[in-house]
């Protein structure tokens, strides 16, 4: 019995170990003006590549569905080559972004940024409008997630006083013109991101006052966090997933909701 506890025990960390090493496994070789870019040893496949100029927005070439990439590096601009270009690429729960630099004679990695779940590419951001000023408006952004990598995303914001929850008018950014500069808000988001017949759902909250002096709404700070929530500070952006009484989880079930570097999260068929 201890055997087979063991040899499991080793699967799983093979397992974890090989979805942690997806953005190190990537290579690149070819010339400047063609190159292949790919990832090696992995047990999944790439949904969707993307590379674009040192500009970062134009985009110079695209794949989907395979591990290998291929780039045909040219300006348009200027009718050259790009000396530095970005490439991100993504699973189905995973994004992975490098930079590459042509340094005369080859293609050189100028690092990795972690690989990241949909939820922790998510944030809000609070609108600072002088003409608007006592009207909470919050915009929702993706950090990098591209929409090219994903199907669809919908955005849900609500916002509570101690009395009333309400629905967010507009379509980011997005406004509460009945809450008032009196309230301490409670506001929440609800991202649902659409990919391969599977819907990802981010759920954030956090409490706003509004600051007179600054004349902005800002974050209250949080005097006695719950139990959950002080796990996962102290555990900090380590993307471990855990439940909601806080076990450490190494197979999410479909349906269920964990948390995942301080944001909860349900992946729903």
């Amino acid at each position: 019995m201890k055997k087979y506890l063991l040899v499991l025990l080793v699967l799983l960390g093979l397992q974890t170990q090989a979805q942690i090493n997806i953005c190190d496994s990537v290579t690149v070789s070819g010339s400047q003006y063609q190159l292949t870019i790919e990832v090696n040893n992995i047990n999944t496949i790439m949904y969707y590549w993307e590379t674009t100029g040192s500009d970062g927005w134009s985009t110079i070439a695209e794949d989907s569905m395979t591990n290998q990439h291929l780039v045909y590096n040219y300006n348009s601009s200027t009718n050259l080559p790009y000396d530095t270009i970005l490439t991100c690429a993504n699973t189905n729960l995973t994004t992975c972004c490098w930079t590459f630099i042509w340094d005369g004679l080859s293609w050189a990695r100028m690092g990795t940024q972690p690989q990241i779940s949909y939820c922790d590419s998510l944030s809000y951001s609070i609108v600072v409008d002088s003409s608007n000023w006592n009207t909470l408006t919050v915009t929702g952004n993706m950090n990098g997630l591209s929409l090219n990598m994903i199907d669809s995303m919908d955005w849900n914001f609500t916002a509570c006083n101690t009395s009333t929850c309400y629905t967010a008018q507009g379509n980011n950014p997005y406004s509460f013109p009945l809450i008032s500069p009196q309230d301490t808000v409670k506001l929440c988001y609800d991202a649902f991101i659409y990919f391969d017949s599977m819907t990802y759902i981010c759920t954030e909250c956090d409490s706003l006052v509004y600051d007179f002096m600054t004349d902005a709404w800002v974050l209250m700070s949080m005097g006695n966090p719950t139990g959950i929530e002080e796990l996962m500070k102290n555990e900090g952006a380590n993307n471990v997933t855990y439940d909601l009484i806080g076990r450490k989880v190494i197979n999410p079930t479909k349906g269920v909701m964990y948390i995942r570097n301080h944001k909860k999260f349900i992946i729903i068929e």
